[in-house]
């Protein structure tokens, strides 16, 4: 695919690339806009390198693509609001912190009806000598990975998303809804495996027992290097990724040190289909 007004550097043959050629602290126009979501569909998950943006680039940024989406379910230690921006959230990590948000893969805020399109997360400090990576892999490449007896066991499948299986510091605050084991990308029209350990917790009409060792074979199989990346963030780098294609973990390798930033989502339009 070319590209008129940016550069795309694939990180990996599966997953990930890094964007150059643009600014993000001053306002795109329509082609580079068009030209970015070419490229999240393609690659799943973007980086924007030397971006130190502040709220208000955050914000349009994002609408450039549609509506923020409000965080649901529990706040616990994970995030705290920022006052008078509702759609952006501060993720701030020391050594007081007893825990960091999204230390298991998952896709963010698949407990909700419509869960977000896309997460676009800014990092203003990073630990120093590195840490703090993110890893991300390719629902979609893992899918057509698996056998066709696998493929056609999980057609037409469907597994409950529980917020309050992550949510422990707010029992109470357990949103909770089923999606299709199985779903397929609207835009690039793959087929993706949209179950995660952060969040779902069982398949849909069969033995709790075969619930549990299925899932656990596709959390393996999703994890396996062959369709995963490894990002090193730096200050104020970006990373955009598209929660409908790939799935995400934080690596928590950097305590006692600080590790800080912001995070909007898009809002989805649709419920996910199924595959």
């Amino acid at each position: 695919m070319g590209y008129e007004t940016i550069t795309v550097t694939q990180w990996s043959p599966n997953v990930g690339a890094e964007i150059g050629n643009i600014d993000l602290t001053k306002p795109l126009n329509a082609t580079q806009v068009k030209e970015v979501r070419d490229a999240i569909t393609l690659h799943g998950v973007l980086f924007f390198r030397n971006q130190k943006i502040d709220f208000a680039d955050h914000e349009r940024f994002v609408r450039y693509f549609g509506q923020p989406h409000e965080h649901i379910g529990g706040d616990g230690t994970a995030s705290t609001r920022i006052p008078g921006h509702p759609g952006i959230r501060k993720q701030y990590f020391d050594a007081k912190s007893k825990r960091v948000a999204g230390e298991d893969w998952h896709s963010d805020q698949s407990y909700g009806d419509i869960p977000p399109t896309y997460s676009i997360l800014y990092q203003e400090q990073i630990p120093p000598n590195g840490g703090g990576d993110t890893m991300f892999l390719s629902a979609s490449k893992a899918y057509e990975e698996l056998s066709d007896g696998m493929k056609a066991y999980l057609k037409g499948k469907t597994a409950t998303h529980m917020g309050g299986k992550s949510f422990v510091n707010n029992p109470e605050d357990r949103p909770e809804v089923v999606h299709p084991v199985v779903t397929r990308h609207p835009e690039s029209g793959r087929n993706v495996l949209f179950v995660n350990p952060s969040f779902t917790s069982h398949i849909n009409g069969v033995p709790p027992e075969e619930s549990k060792r299925v899932l656990q074979y596709i959390y393996e199989h999703m994890a396996r290097p062959h369709w995963c990346m490894r990002f090193r963030w730096n200050n104020h780098s970006i990373a955009m990724w598209d929660n409908r294609a790939v799935q995400h973990m934080a690596i928590w390798d950097y305590w006692p040190n600080v590790r800080s930033g912001y995070r909007m989502f898009l809002e989805g339009s649709a419920p996910p289909m199924a595959g």
